[in-house]
């Protein structure tokens, strides 16, 4: 039987747990319904619900299942999920989801039978548990791949030592480790028993010769841009890179993505979406846009108005940046800063610089500034999440790896928002963004979203 990419592979079971999801949802109602109006009828309380309000509630359930599912890492496909990491994932979304069927009843005033709500939630447990079992399965007949992963470890200190020992004390078959490569040029001796097979220029040649499904940066000494440098480089887009750090791990507040013996591993995803996630993000950032330039519209009015009776310059700052594919394209936000600064300086660092009138401190730190920036959005020159927009004699300098940035539209807000704003060193701002374009998806940009808010009403790092 031929082997499938670990990508397709990936792609195959991430769409049959959608498919298990919806076809549990109604599943799961039906088989509660009738426990509840034919087997239990006489042991309950009297019970006057139609069918019919259930029903249409449906799909708001069906929102916020997949939500939860989601929101608990269920529809990532995990090398080495474990039995019970498995099994947490399931109860935190189950928990989720009763809780956010709660909220939306009682936002919608809705009555309904709370004995239903609990009856559904738990059988959506071993229903949804029971359909994950016979995905893999089918998973396994649909896009087989090879059973014993066979891996490359970059690096042979202290954290490549543990990567090893953690990968041999897996459940199950072990991954075939099948060389290590050193950071140092040339080939020869062993690593734990594993040969050295190359330097670190030789790793590409090495991914094709030994055929490898994925591999492991795990050396401190390589620092972050090396390896996204290396990655950036190289044309094998059908294997997993795994990254065990603890930067991203400090981003996204994740420490067992693939539960490799509590290793801070993250995976450096492939950055290219399909079609519908395309076509969803652009309707979402449309919708979203419309929406809060409604509602907000008479805050960025008085922003305006005051704007111009402080007689401190036009209210609206315009200003040249690069966007999809190096596009450069007009950005707008309000005024913060004297009229005779110039427009390409550095950006405030500190809430002491003079450069920054008394309403631009208070634009900046709530970034009140920045909601002119939805009409970027609404034109399509921007989306509400994304890199960083930057000026174009800036990008002009990014390294092969950094251009990679202009692969996907700016975003208002995005990881470098989330994590500390001007706080954060500029080369630590890219490889966030690298992050969010080899990972990109829905449900990380929601996060994101969810994030900025929080970040906003702090005030980190805005100046």
């Amino acid at each position: 039987m031929k082997l499938a990419p670990a990508r397709r592979a990936d792609r195959v079971l991430m769409i049959l747990f959608m498919m298990v999801d919806f076809i549990s949802i109604p599943l799961v109602f039906m088989m509660i319904w009738v426990l509840r109006t034919v087997i239990l009828v006489d042991m309950l309380p009297e019970f006057h619900h139609g069918v019919g309000l259930y029903l249409t509630a449906l799909p708001v359930v069906a929102v916020l299942w997949v939500f939860s599912f989601a929101r608990a890492g269920l529809y990532v496909p995990r090398r080495y999920p474990g039995g019970m990491g498995e099994i947490q994932r399931l109860l935190r979304a189950c928990a989720t989801l009763l809780i956010s069927l709660m909220a939306a009843s009682y936002l919608a005033r809705m009555e309904y039978s709370r004995l239903m709500l609990f009856m559904f939630i738990g059988a959506a447990f071993p229903v949804s548990a029971l359909g994950r079992f016979a995905a893999r399965k089918v998973a396994k007949r649909v896009a087989p791949v090879r059973e014993v992963p066979r891996i490359l470890v970059v690096g042979t200190g202290e954290v490549a030592s543990r990567v090893v020992r953690s990968l041999s004390r897996l459940p199950g078959r072990a991954p075939e480790i099948a060389g290590v490569v050193s950071l140092e040029e040339g080939t020869g001796g062993s690593f734990h028993g594993i040969p050295v097979v190359s330097g670190l220029s030789g790793l590409e040649e090495m991914i094709g010769k030994l055929d490898i499904d994925e591999v492991f940066f795990a050396s401190p000494e390589l620092d972050h841009s090396s390896i996204l440098e290396t990655i950036s480089s190289m044309e094998c887009t059908k294997i997993h890179y795994r990254l065990v750090t603890d930067l991203f791990e400090i981003a996204l507040g994740i420490t067992d993505l693939d539960d490799l013996a509590k290793l801070p591993i993250v995976e450096i995803g492939y950055g290219q979406p399909g079609t519908l996630h395309r076509f969803t993000k652009r309707f979402m950032d449309a919708a979203m846009s419309l929406l809060l330039l409604i509602v907000l519209l008479p805050v960025m009015a008085l922003i305006f108005i005051i704007h111009l009776l402080s007689g401190k310059g036009s209210p609206i700052f315009r200003q040249k940046r690069v966007g999809l594919r190096g596009r450069e394209f007009t950005l707008y936000k309000f005024r913060t800063m004297k009229p005779d600064s110039d427009e390409y300086e550095v950006a405030p660092i500190s809430m002491d610089d003079r450069r920054v009138t008394r309403l631009g401190h208070f634009l900046r730190r709530t970034s009140l500034d920045e909601l002119p920036q939805l009409f970027n959005v609404l034109r399509g020159d921007m989306s509400m999440v994304g890199p960083r927009p930057e000026m174009p004699f800036i990008a002009k300098e990014y390294t092969s790896w950094q251009r990679h940035r202009l692969d996907v539209k700016p975003g208002l807000t995005g990881m470098w928002q989330i994590m500390g704003r001007k706080e954060l060193p500029l080369h630590d701002n890219l490889e966030y963004d690298y992050y969010y374009i080899r990972n990109q998806s829905l449900m990380l940009d929601v996060t994101i979203l969810l994030r900025t808010i929080a970040v906003i009403f702090r005030g980190r790092g805005a100046y």
